[in-house]
C-alpha cells in the first residue's frame, strides 16, 4: 500500500497514470505563482482589517470562498494605475515552463483551475510567453476603486461553496477515459484532489491529504513535478 505522503520515487511512479491515459489540472495562486495573488492584493489594498475575520472563517471551514472574498473584495480599493504593477510584481514558479512543454510534447491536456481571478492570471502568464492555456476561474467587475467578484464557475451545488467549483470544471472538461493528475496547494484544491488518480500537493492541501490518509506526491517546485511526470513518462532516467 503506497503511503498517504509518497517520498519514494518508485512508489511515486505507482500513483501517476500512463501520458495516454492522463489530464492534468492545475491550481494558479501559489502553485503556478510563487505568492498568492488573491492574499496579495487584499493585504495590500484592503482599506481596513475586517477581511480577516473572513479569511478566519473560511480557515475555520465555516464558509466557503464565494462568501470570503465577496466580504474581503468589499474593502479593497485600488486603481487602474495600481492594478498594473501589482500584477507585476508577481513571481511565478519557472517551471511552470519546461512542465507545460512536457505535456504538449506527450499530448496530455492540461487545464489551469483557479479560485483567482482571470484579469490577473492571463498577464501572469503572458509574461513568460504562456498564452494558449485553458484557464477557468473566476473574474471581476471594477467600479473606480471597487472591486466586486464575479463567480463565472460557481454552482449552487457545490459542496465546499467555493466561488469557483472545480469538480464541476472538471466534469464539464474532463474526457472520461482519462484519468485525473491535480497539482495544488490550498483548501479549494482539497475537493478535487479527492476525486483524482494522482496528487501532487504542497503546503495546506499536503496536510489536509495527510490527515485524511490519502496517498499524495509531495513537492515544493513544479520543476519536481516536471522531473517526476518526465520520469515516470519514460522521458528522463529512472531514479
Amino acid at each position: 500500500m503506497v503511503s498517504p505522503r509518497s517520498d519514494d520515487p518508485r512508489q511515486s511512479a505507482s500513483l501517476i497514470p500512463p501520458a495516454k491515459l492522463a489530464q492534468v489540472w492545475i491550481d494558479f495562486d501559489g502553485t503556478i505563482t510563487q505568492k498568492d495573488v488573491l492574499d496579495e492584493l487584499i493585504t495590500r489594498f484592503a482599506v481596513d482589517d475586517s477581511w480577516k475575520q473572513a479569511e478566519r472563517e473560511w480557515q475555520a471551514g465555516k464558509i466557503g470562498s464565494a462568501d470570503c472574498l465577496r466580504r474581503q473584495f468589499a474593502v479593497v480599493r485600488i486603481s487602474d494605475e495600481q492594478l498594473g504593477p501589482f500584477v507585476d510584481s508577481i513571481p511565478i514558479d519557472p517551471g511552470i515552463v519546461s512542465l507545460l512543454s512536457l505535456v504538449k510534447k506527450l499530448n496530455v491536456p492540461i487545464a489551469v483551475l483557479s479560485d483567482g481571478i482571470d484579469r490577473f492570471i492571463k498577464p501572469i502568464l503572458a509574461r513568460s510567453g504562456i498564452s494558449d492555456l485553458m484557464i477557468r476561474s473566476n473574474s471581476i467587475d471594477r467600479d473606480g476603486l471597487k472591486v466586486t467578484l464575479v463567480c463565472t464557475h460557481g454552482r449552487a451545488d457545490c459542496v465546499s461553496k467555493s466561488a469557483h467549483c472545480k469538480c464541476g470544471s472538471i466534469d464539464l472538461l474532463g474526457q472520461t477515459e482519462k484519468q485525473s493528475i491535480y497539482i495544488g496547494d490550498g483548501r479549494s484544491d482539497l475537493c478535487p484532489s479527492r476525486k483524482s488518480e494522482c496528487v501532487f500537493a504542497k503546503g495546506v492541501l499536503g496536510k489536509f491529504l495527510e490527515e485524511e490518509g490519502m496517498p499524495f506526491i509531495p513537492f515544493d517546485t513544479l520543476s519536481e513535478v516536471h522531473g517526476i511526470l518526465s520520469t515516470a513518462w519514460g522521458l528522463a532516467p529512472s531514479l
